[in-house]
């Protein structure tokens, strides 16, 4: 009977790495995954060794079952650090797989010496073959290495509820509880001297605790990557909450607006009593999905915004409310005194004059989105390429390398960055939505967009008045298929020679191109896109640029997973050709 429980015990491990995996919880989070997939091998050990009717079976089984159980408890430890937002140091974390490295050279080599076991035979218990075993002279290494393990695990979360990490009441419960379980599970087999391996079934029933943990901690991450795609916005505010309209969290801005909002709890329903706002944001969201159209002003303290409703989305179900609040404050003071106030009349002319740029603004997107169409496309790529160019650009304004090029440099390549493919129009709709790859012919028509581009920008810009963003409008739509080696086109121009907001302009065309699925490929996920450029770099990219490239790793992740719960549950996709 007991061989058949651990070798059910190893199937339901099985499904719940399927499970965790099919869910996307451990889609950029290797600990998780590894987690998983380590406490798979321990009980895959255990069935095993019921299983086995030898020695050296036996034998195989029991190193199995120390090998996995030793690394479970290294990410276990790992995982509760992430999830309480402690950065755990290269250090400790080298240091910690050393040791586990030390004990599965031991159990490795067991039947070759006596330092971790001795004097090995074996047993039938109900039927399970057992490997009986006295303990050498550094098997003290594995319990204390294990109870370290928890132990420290406890410290991390305490020290992230003293720092007053944002963490879920519920989720630290949840931990904690998982953590005794196994500590007291672990005590107990040792007092009473069990002769078979309990822990595999203790581990079946924790693992599945966690894949409860991922699945509600998942609504944070999501709330996490909103805030940090838009926390250099202080113009926009953002509170999240989930389906049950518990509070998730929000960013800065909604924190000036309601202060309240620093004591609300994370996974817990917002205390009417706590503040006057809190009943009218729940109200907004029940009228909301009641199917009223909600754009309410909300003013504290001087501060003024617009609020709206929609859903966080994952993949196509709904999983959460996002309240998105919009700054107002400069134009509700132009309102509270517009009568005989000069200021106010100046706030009116720049207004009017920001409006006339918009217009200029939305009209090249629009112009731009247009080509986009025909290119079997609905025009997100232009809008996540100049998102992903204004998260390369800010992080360009933080390193001293960069800090001759000036705001306005900066400014004008945000907003030259829609137009890069205009010169798409002159293609024709053969190629443009040819569904497949491009002949030689083909190709060399479609590198004409670049010239053909450069001549539209410049009809376009010419009555702007602003010379260096016509000028580098012009050089991104032009040389944005330029090569760092010079293999490039449409000139062949080749590292300093190619204008730097061209260069700055192929990093988020490419890196859109790799991770958006096309007619003719499937999407790439972000850490291989991220690779294959950097395996680029200094052929086809300014390696300068790419190393500060890589450090948006984050915020693009975040803006296209992001992009994709709010604007459309589906991968993106665009159409065939060049980038």
């Amino acid at each position: 009977m007991l061989p058949y429980l651990y070798l059910a015990a190893f199937f339901i491990s099985l499904i719940e790495v399927i499970l965790f995996y099919e869910s996307s919880l451990g889609k950029n989070n290797q600990k998780r995954m590894f987690l998983f997939v380590a406490s798979l091998v321990a009980n895959y050990g255990n069935a095993m060794l019921s299983f086995s009717e030898t020695y050296i079976g036996a034998l195989c089984g029991t190193q199995f079952y120390f090998i996995g159980s030793t690394l479970t408890f290294v990410f276990f430890f790992f995982v509760i650090a992430d999830i309480c937002s402690i950065n755990l140091s290269k250090k400790l974390e080298r240091f910690l797989f050393l040791v586990a490295f030390v004990i599965m050279v031991l159990v490795a080599i067991c039947d070759h010496t006596t330092l971790f076991f001795k004097n090995m035979y074996t047993i039938k218990y109900f039927g399970a073959t057992v490997l009986f075993r006295e303990y050498g002279v550094l098997y003290f290494l594995y319990p204390t290495f294990i109870f370290l393990m928890n132990l420290g695990s406890i410290i991390v979360i305490i020290i992230a509820i003293n720092r007053g990490n944002k963490i879920s009441e519920k989720t630290v419960r949840s931990l904690l509880v998982i953590l005794l379980t196994t500590d007291m599970a672990t005590v107990l087999s040792l007092l009473l001297k069990v002769p078979f391996e309990i822990y595999p079934f203790i581990n079946i029933v924790l693992l599945g605790f966690l894949l409860g943990i991922f699945r509600h901690a998942s609504m944070y991450d999501m709330t996490e990557n909103l805030i940090n795609v838009y926390s250099q916005r202080h113009e926009y505010g953002y509170i999240s909450f989930d389906r049950k309209k518990k509070y998730l969290g929000c960013n800065e801005y909604a924190l000036t607006l309601i202060p309240e909002l620093r004591n609300a709890k994370i996974d817990e329903y917002l205390d009417d009593s706590q503040s006057p706002y809190y009943a009218t944001i729940l109200s907004w969201i029940e009228d909301w999905e009641n199917g009223k159209q909600i754009n309410v002003k909300i003013s504290n303290d001087g501060i003024t915004a617009m609020a709206a409703v929609r859903y966080i989305r994952n993949g196509k179900k709904p999983c959460g409310y996002l309240i998105e609040m919009t700054d107002v404050t400069s134009q509700q003071r132009y309102v509270d005194n517009l009568e005989g106030n000069k200021h106010n009349l100046e706030l009116e002319i720049e207004e009017k004059a920001r409006k006339i740029v918009h217009i200029q603004d939305s009209i090249i997107t629009g112009i731009a989105s247009m080509v986009e169409s025909r290119d079997n496309s609905t025009g997100d790529h232009i809008r996540r390429t100049s998102e992903g160019v204004r998260i390369f650009v800010d992080q360009l304004k933080k390193h001293p390398d960069y800090s001759s090029l000036s705001d306005s440099f900066y400014l004008n390549v945000i907003k030259a960055a829609p137009m890069h493919d205009l010169g798409k129009i002159a293609v024709s709709d053969s190629i443009l939505k040819k569904p497949g790859k491009f002949t030689p012919d083909e190709h060399d028509q479609m590198k004409k967009h670049t010239t053909e581009g450069a001549k539209i920008v410049t009809g376009v810009l010419r009555e702007v008045d602003d010379e260096e963003f016509k000028k580098i409008a012009v050089n991104i739509a032009h040389y944005h298929h330029e090569k760092w080696n010079g293999s490039g086109y449409p000139e062949g121009l080749k590292g300093e020679e190619i204008p730097i907001e061209a260069r700055i302009m192929a990093f988020a065309d490419v890196f859109d191109a790799l991770v958006t699925k096309r007619c003719y490929k499937e999407a790439m996920d972000y850490n291989s896109a991220f690779e294959l450029m950097e395996n680029d770099f200094g052929t086809h990219f300014d390696p300068s640029l790419g190393k500060v490239f890589l450090e948006c790793k984050v915020p693009l992740a975040a803006m296209y997973t992001l992009d994709v719960l709010l604007n459309n549950p589906s991968s993106p996709s665009t159409g065939s050709g060049t980038t």
